[in-house]
């Protein structure tokens, strides 16, 4: 049985900002685990899955303006 993927899922992000850390976080703040932050209410199945994604690749905390 073939899976269907969501055509959003299949697109590549960037490479990483010079300036992103991928190393320990800063003295003095961590983030627990990735984390979403969705400023307008709870995200769509779709839009919680495309952040799922993007945490996946990349651990930290995401803040998400997206509008349905």
């Amino acid at each position: 049985m073939q899976r269907v993927r969501d055509p959003i899922m299949a697109l590549q992000l960037p490479p990483p900002d010079p300036h992103e850390s991928s190393g320990a976080p800063a003295a003095g703040f961590a983030v627990p685990a990735p984390m979403a932050v969705y400023l307008n209410g709870p995200p769509s199945p779709r839009t919680e899955r495309v952040c799922d994604a993007i945490l996946d690749l990349r651990p930290g905390a995401l803040i998400v303006l997206a509008s349905e």
